[in-house]
């Protein structure tokens, strides 16, 4: 069984925590959705800022989906060199 180097935790959505950077795409969790779901934070000018699923325009509170955590997206696929089963 191999290894992998990614390891990830979910980052808690409230007033103190850190946001993604803005139009980085990151995974979301929700309060009321089983499913995360790939997406993106877009800051304000007045500081605030929304989440949004993938490329969507309106908000994912536009869609009734309320996000409580996100966390960073692993690298893209790349196979091992030399790696044989």
């Amino acid at each position: 069984m191999r290894d992998f180097d990614f390891k990830a935790s979910w980052i808690p959505v409230d007033d103190n925590s850190e946001m993604p950077k803005d139009n980085e795409y990151v995974l979301l969790s929700f309060d009321n959705f089983s499913v995360p779901m790939v997406g993106r934070y877009e800051r304000k000018r007045d500081g605030g800022g929304s989440f949004y699923l993938g490329d969507d325009k309106e908000s994912c509170l536009d869609h009734t989906l309320f996000v409580n955590a996100w966390m960073p997206l692993p690298n893209c696929f790349e196979p091992l060199k030399g790696y044989e089963e």
